[in-house]
């Protein structure tokens, strides 16, 4: 599932009719609002009700915004969460999972290292992606891959309860941090080394090819 999204001028839906505006396009509550332009969640707010609309476009940077429906990604514990994975030559591989009370999950400001028990989820799906996202999520995640078709690209998405793939984002400049030496994340490793070697490969592999056609 791919959330309904649309850019409006930030004039408009600070203005008193701005939620017929949104209304009119489809759009319920909550809803959220972002500033193009901005990374690591700056300038995206979550407006819960129609009263809040005007406020947080007037509170936001930029002459347009986004209006994106929301995607509750929120497991039956209430936590929201987040999967990435990267696609590096073709082949899709787990590289984190996210767990937050926050519905803005980034794994810097999530709870996974204050919550064993999340760190332990994350294991699973870094040991086995399929099992733990299912045979949907994981259609949907080849259906994307094909689409883009991209040697490097990585997707953030979530689950729906009945199992479809949620999806927030796919793109060509997803970053793949490496973990401190701290013995929490020792789980982690294997796995980040896996797709930083299929980087490498791909990269390889491509320059080969390169230099064999001049």
């Amino acid at each position: 599932m791919t959330p309904k999204t649309t850019a409006l001028k930030r004039e408009l839906l600070a203005s008193p009719g701005g939620v017929a505006v949104v209304a009119d396009l489809g759009f319920g509550f909550p809803l959220l609002l972002r500033s193009p332009g901005y990374h690591t969640g700056r300038n995206f707010v979550f407006v819960e009700s129609a009263s809040e609309l005007s406020a947080a476009a007037a509170g936001l940077p930029g002459d347009e915004l986004l209006a994106i429906e929301y995607l509750d990604a929120r497991g039956r514990d209430g936590n929201a969460r987040k999967y990435r994975v990267m696609m590096i030559g073709g082949r899709i591989y787990p590289l984190h999972l996210a767990i937050s009370r926050n519905w803005k999950v980034h794994y810097f400001t999530s709870d996974m290292a204050d919550k064993p028990n999340h760190r332990s989820e994350e294991a699973v799906f870094l040991a086995d992606m399929p099992s733990a996202l299912g045979d949907k999520a994981m259609t949907a995640l080849e259906g994307i891959r094909d689409t883009l078709g991209l040697d490097y690209a990585g997707v953030d998405f979530a689950l729906a309860p009945n199992g479809d793939l949620l999806l927030f984002e796919a793109n060509a400049t997803m970053v793949i941090a490496v973990p401190d030496a701290d013995e929490r994340w020792a789980y982690r490793r294997e796995a980040i080394g896996r797709i930083i070697d299929a980087v490498v490969a791909m990269i390889m592999q491509k320059s080969t090819a390169a230099q064999r056609t001049h």
